[in-house]
């Protein structure tokens, strides 16, 4: 049993060594900010949405075109001729649509990032609410690790002396094994969890990671009225924002699209020498119309019209979802608070003092094994429920505050 309490000071001493610095969700929650790499990856979409604004207000291209000529008549010279034209293509309000059409994609752009962002903060979130369940289950199942050590040394002690049998030391023995391994399962589910906040904080060097300080106790518990839930999520989610921003895209194509089927005019400019007569140089000056007959054929603005009317019925549908998604968000929080408040302290203190009263009346002889290994288990279920309804009702105020579009921390 000596070399089980080293183990078990051993496993002590690396846990401390990992939690030696500790995390508040504040300070997590920055450094998810600051250093998430996905999260990196797509701010770089605003830098793109905004140099396609300044790459819309370019201005259409001049052309320059040079052309030689020569009749073959070498014995001459005098077949001889050059020329060079200078022309542009001049269009009306294609290049202000352009800009305009820019600019909304700009906007959704920001609003699919703030999406982003507030779903990235809802699973850092819950990694972090994952963190605190799976280091609070680790301390239950370390104590139950102990506590059925103990009693096996002390069985050990009994059988040795005559008291027991040797049934009832082995029953014993193969419990304490079962609480070890418990512990072993509780320590890989701490270890991921400290990996997992790692990889949303932009580092996987465990040695350099912390963990948190808060418990599940500590964690808000109150759920807002549903009405000011729903109100909220209408005004600030960003998926709405972004149906929104699709309707003046469509707008704004259609419009860039209408800019476009207008009549440009190409104005041309050039000059053309010839050795057969070289007291002159001709100079060209022309226009260019095209006759837009593609125009009469109006499926491209009852296309235009269509993806309109799509992307409105689109922004209908969104806010339909949200109230829908908001409203169930809403009663799971309710569940989870009204079955986390099930677990009174008083339950709890009741269920360890009947444990240990069956451990004494086992001692004693009163009890069997069996009868007393049934309390340890119904207790140590009763604690493991305890700290899931804690983390079910964390979780669910997390959601819920997913489902409104509020992304600060969920511990103020």
């Amino acid at each position: 049993m000596k070399r089980h309490a080293i183990t078990l000071l051993l496993t002590l001493a690396a846990l401390s060594g990992i939690t030696a610095q500790q995390l508040t969700y504040d300070s997590y929650i920055q450094r998810v900010m600051e250093q998430n790499t996905s999260l990196v990856a797509q701010s770089m979409e605003i830098e793109i949405s905004q140099a396609a604004i300044r790459s819309a207000k370019v201005y259409n291209d001049p052309t320059l075109s040079v052309e030689y000529g020569n009749n073959e008549d070498w014995s001459t010279n005098l077949g001889q001729s050059f020329a060079a034209t200078l022309s542009r293509t001049f269009t009306f309000g294609v290049r202000r649509s352009n800009i305009r059409l820019a600019q909304k994609e700009f906007r959704a752009t920001k609003a699919v990032f703030n999406n982003y962002v507030r779903n990235l903060i809802a699973d850092a979130s819950i990694a972090y609410l994952r963190h605190l369940r799976a280091k609070a289950l680790l301390a239950t199942a370390l104590n139950r690790e102990h506590y059925m050590m103990q009693l096996s040394q002390s069985d050990s002690l009994r059988y040795t002396r005559g008291d027991i049998a040797k049934t009832a030391w082995i029953e014993t023995r193969l419990a304490a094994g079962l609480a070890h391994n418990g512990r072993l399962s509780a320590e890989a589910e701490y270890r991921n969890s400290i990996i997992e906040l790692g990889y949303f904080m932009g580092t996987l060097d465990i040695t350099a990671l912390d963990t948190a300080v808060e418990t599940l106790q500590e964690l808000p518990t109150d759920t807002p009225p549903l009405d000011n839930c729903i109100e909220h999520a209408l005004a600030n989610r960003a998926d709405i924002d972004i149906a929104t921003s699709n309707i003046d895209i469509a707008r704004a194509q259609k419009k860039l699209n209408s800019a476009r089927r207008r009549i440009d005019l190409e104005l041309n400019i050039g000059a053309e020498y010839n050795d057969a007569d070289p007291s002159f140089t001709k100079v060209k000056v022309g226009a260019a119309i095209p006759l837009r007959f593609s125009n009469l054929n109006r499926g491209a603005h009852i296309m235009e019209q269509a993806r309109i009317a799509q992307a409105e019925q689109e922004l209908t549908d969104t806010r339909l979802r949200v109230q829908s998604e908001v409203m169930q968000a809403h009663t799971n929080c309710r569940i989870a608070e009204r079955q986390a408040a099930t677990f009174t302290q008083s339950m709890l203190r009741e269920t360890s003092e009947l444990l240990a009263s069956k451990r004494l009346a086992y001692t004693l002889g009163e009890i069997s094994f069996l009868e007393f290994i049934e309390t340890e288990r119904s207790d140590n279920l009763m604690t493991e429920e305890y700290i899931n309804a804690l983390y079910n009702r964390a979780a669910s105020i997390v959601e819920l505050m997913r489902c409104i579009g509020i992304t600060s921390p969920a511990t103020e």
